[in-house]
């Protein structure tokens, strides 16, 4: 008999149960074993190695190698005993049961062992050889002092006794398991037989069957519920007896039912016969109706045709069943029989796209109307309107469709109006080229081409060099101009595939598609800068300008326009710091500098919040004293991780952010204080005017702060403006020669003195010693280099101190390293120097130990 479906899970937990308690006891009693026959084993190896120390004293203590060899191989005899071998105390073996030499693992053994063991100690060590792992036992004669024993024993014998074991417990196991399997199914089988009656009589029941109830004389819970269900049998079989009378009843209830409405249906019959004759009066009602609704078509025909949209009715097929004169004058028709006349298809004589009539057809079958259906459709002169068109279907009783009827209306100066408003939202209104939005809508629909098939495309992002300039010197109109000049060259290089677009200002970008190659970007680019070079004739005036652009040819691997956009904006001004007036092709090492600029950018506000930033000092000598005459301030940034940074790395970056302010006044305020410490504390260490050079980044020009933030350092800090150089490089004068001179002049006005730095270095310097209120002129250290060898540096350091001496300035000398330079230098009258050859830069204790005689 098979065993109902409930009773597996029983089974099936059981089963799982006991392979749990065989798997763990298993495990257990291997454990347990294990560790017993290893002691044991362990003991027995103890107890030999101890036996042979103790038996053989006086053979070992005679070191006759002969006995003791026939002493040890009556121990190879023993079970277990792989090896034996006796040392003596410094570890050279006497004799051994190895054939034909002791391995190199047990010698290594053994020596280490000599002098490791004292007194009555053992050893006790698993060995690991290339035929298998021994217990290793070691075990002193005479504490050591007559030698050492070692016996290897196997450890294989004790797995396989482990293993013969663990498979006996596992077969015992086993044969227990499936005989409770057994035990257990038969229990389950016969558990089950009362419920597989009661299943059965159960399914006899749901077809009404209610006869031969099973017996089941059990006095348990099976028993109980076959009890019940004979009683509900029972139960169960006068209720189905009780229905069927009930149902014989109401079949005769029915029938006097149906006698019933015949009788009404006769008493209906007649009153219809009167509700005939009601019928003809309302006829004549109807009579007087119809003149009033003939009256309201006049009326309403009077609106059709006087109405100012087009009114229609037309077939499925697409001819105009009607149409009011307003609809013919639309469609350039003198009246509406001329165009119900002309017109015999609609979709393909009115439409310009004819499947316009396919999804004009389609909405109405769909939804029974269509509202605000633009489309383009012909007059009958050609011209093409737009019109806009309101319909719905009208069906007859048998739901068949008679007509389309509905109103058109000519849009066309809405839709100009709409274009033109959208041309405007999606076009530079200066240039008329594309604006940002529809350059990246294109580049959108670009990229997902190429994601779909081999589409190359690439993107040019372009930038003019000096607009600004252009733009503050003719004026604006005159800037106007040159961007409408550089659009009209942009789109004789592009092609008719191209997108070209400015994003504003004078920032432009080109879109290239289908281009077999990334040469034909470069091409291109090639082309736009030639043709950007070339002159452009404004008012009358010549103006010439050049661009930077920046190209992406690998567009793979982008999800968004705006990230190949960035990309393109990072090489273009990797092009501007290579020069202007060039391209430069975008790669991912451009992205990372990026990043990291960006991260360096954070950190420098950072450090600009937490005042990481340090003044280091040198030095300038006083070639005639050797005193130190004076300090170049110079600003050094402690990061936190990356440790001392030099200004090169950062300046830059100061300046382009705006920070350069706060640097700069950093370093004022601490190295005014400092110098007047200096002064105050050590003026017999130095001359008597000890002096301060500090750097100015040009971007001060351009600001009205600088001066009071001076004023201010040298009030709090005491230090007398004469002894503050303010050190300014050729180029920042270059940059903005009008501020610069004003700055300038102001600064004299507060006392202090102007220092030009890196003299020599750029292309109009003499002309700056006449213009600017210049005091201190720094030789550049590029001429200092090279003074020991190249006549032509000599020449020039020469002419500059024989022009300072002329124009009563004061010069020195950067970058002294050597001391052929400074013989070089002292030679032409030089006084000032400031190099590594005397000092290099200093922190502020360091000075302080240098001018107080710790340093010398």
């Amino acid at each position: 008999m098979k065993a109902p479906k409930l009773f597996l899970k029983p089974l099936l937990f059981m089963v799982v149960v006991f392979g749990m308690i065989s798997a763990v006891s298993s495990m257990t009693f291997g454990t347990r074993l294990k560790r017993e026959m290893t002691r044991e084993y362990e003991s027995k190896a103890l107890a030999l190695a101890r036996s042979v120390a103790e038996s053989d004293i006086v053979t070992i203590l005679e070191q006759e190698a002969g006995s003791v060899q026939a002493r040890i191989n009556q121990y190879q005899a023993i079970a277990g005993v792989s090896y034996v071998a006796v040392a003596d105390e410094d570890g050279q073996i006497i004799a051994h049961s190895f054939i034909p030499d002791v391995p190199a693992e047990v010698r290594t053994l053994i020596r280490r062992t000599a002098g490791s063991l004292q007194n009555e100690a053992h050893m006790l060590r698993d060995v690991q050889f290339a035929d298998g792992t021994y217990l290793h036992v070691a075990c002193p004669i005479l504490s050591g002092l007559a030698g050492y024993v070692h016996i290897g024993m196997d450890t294989e014998v004790i797995a396989a006794h482990i293993r013969e074991a663990a498979l006996e417990q596992q077969i015992i196991m086993f044969v227990l398991f499936g005989g409770s399997l057994i035990i257990a199914y038969l229990f389950f089988i016969n558990i089950s037989k009362p419920l597989t009656m009661l299943t059965e009589y159960a399914r006899r029941v749901a077809h009404k069957d209610f006869a031969d109830v099973p017996e089941i004389d059990s006095r348990d819970e099976v028993g109980e519920l076959s009890r019940a269900m004979r009683s509900m049998a029972h139960h169960i079989a006068g209720l189905v007896s009780n229905l069927e009378e009930r149902v014989r009843q109401k079949t005769g209830e029915l029938q006097e039912a149906r006698d019933a409405l015949k009788q009404k249906v006769d008493e209906r019959t007649s009153e219809l016969s009167r509700a005939n004759t009601q019928l003809k009066i309302e006829i004549a009602e109807r009579k007087v109706i119809g003149e009033a609704l003939r009256k309201a078509e006049k009326k309403y025909r009077t609106i059709f045709e006087n109405a100012v949209e087009g009114i229609y009715q037309s077939s499925p097929g697409g001819r105009f069943l009607s149409a009011n004169p307003s609809l013919a004058r639309i469609l350039g028709y003198d009246s509406p029989e001329a165009l119900m006349s002309a017109v015999y298809d609609i979709g393909t004589q009115m439409y310009m796209d004819p499947a316009r009539r396919k999804e004009f057809l389609r909405l109405i079958q769909d939804k029974y109307e269509v509202k605000n259906f633009v489309s383009k459709v012909r007059r009958r002169d050609g011209r093409i309107i737009w019109v806009t068109e309101n319909a719905r279907e009208i069906r007859d009783e048998d739901g068949s469709v008679l007509c389309y009827e509905g109103s058109l209306e000519d849009i066309t100066l809405r839709k100009k109006a709409e274009d033109q408003l959208k041309r405007q939202a999606f076009h530079d209104p200066l240039t008329g080229l594309p604006n940002r939005a529809l350059f990246l809508d294109h580049l959108r629909l670009a990229m997902e081409r190429g994601r779909r098939r081999r589409h190359l495309f690439a993107v040019i992002y372009m930038d003019l060099d000096r607009f600004k300039v252009i733009n503050d010197s003719l004026g604006h109109e005159t800037g106007d101009e040159l961007l409408r000049g550089v659009a009209r060259v942009l789109e004789s290089c592009g092609r008719s595939v191209d997108t070209l677009a400015r994003f504003g200002g004078d920032e432009f970008a080109i879109l290239l598609e289908e281009i077999s190659a990334p040469r034909d970007a470069i091409a291109i680019a090639r082309r736009i800068l030639d043709g950007v070079r070339q002159p452009f004739d404004i008012g009358g005036n010549e103006v010439f300008t050049s661009a930077s652009m920046g190209i992406v040819l690998n567009t793979e691997g982008y999800e968004r326009p705006e990230a190949l956009l960035r990309d393109a904006d990072t090489a273009m001004y990797r092009a501007k710091e290579l020069g202007k007036s060039r391209f430069k092709v975008f790669n991912q090492k451009m992205h990372d500098q990026a990043l990291e600029l960006m991260a360096l950018e954070t950190d420098l506000r950072r450090a600009v919040d937490l005042r990481e930033f340090e003044v280091a000092y040198q030095p300038i000598v006083c070639l005639q004293t050797r005193l130190i005459c004076g300090f170049e301030a110079l600003v050094r940034w402690r990061h936190a991780e990356h440790g001392i940074i030099m200004p090169s790395d950062f300046i830059s970056l100061a300046e382009d952010t705006g920070l350069i302010y706060a640097i700069d006044n950093l370093v004022l305020v601490d190295a005014c204080a400092q110098v007047r410490r200096w002064q105050s504390v050590y003026s017999d260490h130095v001359s008597d005017e000890l002096s301060l050079n500090l750097n100015i980044s040009g971007k001060h020009f351009g600001q009205p702060m600088l001066l009071s933030q001076v004023g201010r350092a040298l009030d709090d800090s005491g230090l007398d403006p004469s002894s503050l150089n303010i050190e300014i490089t050729e180029s920042a004068l270059m940059d903005n020669p009008a501020m610069a001179e004003e700055v300038l002049k102001q600064m004299k006005s507060l006392g202090t003195k102007v220092c030009i730095d890196d003299f020599g270095t750029g292309y109009s310097s003499l002309s700056y010693l006449q213009r600017f209120p210049i005091d201190v002129v720094k030789v550049d250290r590029s001429f200092i280099d090279r003074v020991e060898s190249d006549q032509d540096s000599q020449a020039i350091v020469r002419t500059v101190f024989s022009l300072g001496d002329s124009l009563g300035l004061k010069i020195v000398a950067e970058g002294v390293e050597t001391p052929a330079q400074l013989a070089f230098l002292e030679t032409e009258g030089c006084r000032y120097v400031q190099g590594y050859l005397f000092y290099k830069p200093m922190s502020a204790s360091e000075v302080d130990d240098l001018l107080s005689g710790h340093v010398r």
